[in-house]
């Protein structure tokens, strides 16, 4: 009678990246529901954080930006700061355009690549890709009105993004040995590997509504 595997997790790992890619997948409609209440500087900072896909670019960038040299750390991190608050200050004038899953699902697909072969190929590339990872996150934050409650909501998803980033970066950057290298790798590659799951769940709820 052969064996059966006393792993019981190898029969879960097939499962788990569609599970996360379902996860990640934004519910724009509900999340500025929930945070009507809380003020409009806090609802940026609250959707953010509770934002899976854009936690995902953030901590892809953050490990691209690891094996970049360090004088560049804070010049990524001012990008996502100023590029995030543009996004959402413009969030009322892109309506919907601004929530795209599929544009969300491929900046994952694009940084967690770079970060997963360690791409070296310059600062323009990744500040380039950090600043639209910015416009696009913090366009996803939605409209909360208009004048000054909305330039709170862009204020506090920017800070947000540019402290997640931050943090990331602290934590790649001590992570300076070889195994802490190829880890931050392995990472990287299920992001892109989720990023191209959710692609693939946009497009056919693209061509089933079609």
């Amino acid at each position: 009678m052969p064996e059966r595997d006393a792993r019981p997790g190898h029969a879960f790992l097939p499962w788990l990246l569609p599970a996360l890619a379902v996860w990640l997948a934004p519910r724009p409609a509900a999340a500025h529901t929930l945070f009507q209440g809380v003020g409009s500087l806090w609802s940026g900072v609250a959707h953010l954080l509770t934002s899976p896909a854009q936690l995902a670019f953030l901590v892809g960038l953050a490990i691209w930006t690891s094996f970049q040299d360090f004088r560049l750390d804070p010049r990524v991190i001012a990008a996502t700061l100023a590029a995030t608050f543009a996004g959402g200050a413009i969030a009322p004038v892109l309506g919907a355009a601004g929530e795209s899953a599929p544009l969300g699902a491929a900046l994952m697909l694009l940084i967690g690549l770079a970060a997963a072969a360690r791409l070296r190929i310059g600062a323009a590339p990744v500040i380039g890709l950090a600043s639209v990872g910015g416009l696009v996150g913090g366009a996803a934050g939605g409209s909360v009105g208009s004048g000054l409650p909305q330039i709170l909501s862009a204020l506090g998803g920017s800070l947000a993004g540019a402290s997640v980033l931050s943090y990331g970066l602290l934590g790649a950057r001590r992570l300076d040995a070889e195994w802490g290298r190829i880890a931050l790798r392995a990472a990287a590659s299920w992001i892109a590997a989720i990023g191209l799951m959710m692609l693939a769940f946009a497009w056919v709820q693209g061509t089933g509504s079609g």
